[in-house]
């Protein structure tokens, strides 16, 4: 068995990498500053429950590696493997092939790495080359006709395999199905004229902002980012209307300023959790870190769902989304006319044995800093 490890950042060196392309098209100030934020040590998106969900996905996804995985993700990687293979088998057949897993190319130009490209299923046979790109989650990814993560990879793949004429791209989703474009030559030679007058643009030492967004998402940069706050809180924060624009234009501006604006706010809030968390020599006036509720998960749902059905029909079971104990409990009072507390305790008995407790992470909040009050009034302020 393989055991598979997580790939980091640094496996890039630094350098531009292709899962960051369409931003750095979008923005090609992006890069550089980037590389600022990291060494100023105030780097936005850090991390997420999402994207360490998203990379255990990943790399479950090599054959025979081992990754421990929620009981959700084993369900999408479990579908996300079925329509992936279905895919190679639709364009290869019995056709002889290769695979490559989660392999990182590099392109070299005048003999020194300047940028890269995991790809995370790679496929190729005597005269095609498949390129697939797995996007768990629930965002609708950009189609394969116009991504510029998979344009990047077909131009690193092609430069690998040169006797390769006719190259295959696709998007796997599991909400949104496949997106599949195709590369010749001739398209490749465009891809690859594109990559590198964007790899020159953003190492320009003038390299142009243009905050948006998309490229904004999850830029690294974010928390240090003029362009974004001219873009965002200072238009915000000259807003003087009586009413909200119904004119489609304005109103779309308005909330892309919006959404880039309540992102900025998140990201600066995760900064200061962050340092709450880990510094303890840090303190701020007024906020404090607040443990999380405690939450209730259900260990074996096969065994849960024979036990309640003695007592709920099976829409009433199913109609409980995601299976979720609040909603259960609902339903059992309703049925045995119970009052909420009672009707939580006979849920912990149906289900005695199947239900472990887990205290959600702690949340920055604002709180009453009772030691400065008291030492304002005793200075007579």
């Amino acid at each position: 068995m393989q055991n598979f490890l997580m790939q980091d950042n640094d496996e890039r060196k630094g350098l531009p990498s292709g899962s960051n392309w369409h931003r750095y098209e979008r923005c090609n100030g992006s890069y550089q500053l980037s590389l600022e934020a990291e060494r100023l040590d105030q780097v936005a998106h850090k991390s997420s429950a999402e994207a360490a969900s998203g990379e255990r996905c990943h790399a479950a996804m090599v054959p025979e590696a081992v990754v421990e995985l929620e009981p959700t993700e084993q369900t999408a990687v479990a579908f996300m493997k079925e329509r992936s293979n279905d895919q190679v088998a639709r364009i290869f057949g019995e056709e002889p092939i290769r695979e490559i897993w989660e392999k990182r190319f590099w392109l070299t130009i005048g003999g020194k790495e300047r940028a890269s490209c995991r790809i995370d299923r790679l496929v190729v046979s005597k005269n095609t080359g498949l390129i697939q790109d797995y996007k768990f989650g629930f965002r609708e990814p950009d189609p394969a006709e116009i991504n510029a993560q998979l344009k990047f990879a077909v131009v690193l793949a092609a430069l690998e395999y040169k006797h390769i004429n006719n190259w295959i791209v696709q998007i796997v989703s599991g909400p949104y199905g496949v997106t599949e474009a195709h590369y010749d030559i001739k398209a490749i030679a465009h891809a690859y004229d594109e990559v590198v007058e964007t790899l020159a643009r953003i190492n320009d030492e003038h390299a142009a902002f243009t905050p948006g967004v998309e490229q904004c998402r999850y830029c690294p940069a974010q928390l240090i980012c003029q362009a974004h706050r001219d873009a965002t809180v200072a238009p915000m924060t000259k807003l003087q209307i009586t009413q909200l624009p119904s004119e489609p234009q304005r109103a779309s501006k308005l909330l892309d300023e919006v959404e880039m604006l309540r992102r900025l706010c998140d990201e600066v809030e995760t900064f200061y959790s962050d340092k709450l968390l880990h510094d303890p020599n840090f303190s701020i006036p007024n906020y404090a870190m607040v443990p999380g509720a405690i939450k209730r998960e259900v260990t074996d749902w096969d065994i849960a769902r024979s036990r309640l059905g003695e007592y709920l029909d099976v829409d009433q079971i199913k109609g409980a989304a995601n299976y979720r104990l609040g909603d259960l409990e609902k339903a059992l009072a309703k049925t045995l006319k119970l009052r909420s507390k009672e009707a939580k305790e006979r849920i912990n008995e149906i289900l005695q044995g199947l239900i472990i407790e887990k205290q959600n992470l702690p949340s920055l909040k604002r709180r009453k800093d009772f030691s400065s009050t008291f030492l304002d009034a005793n200075n007579g302020k």
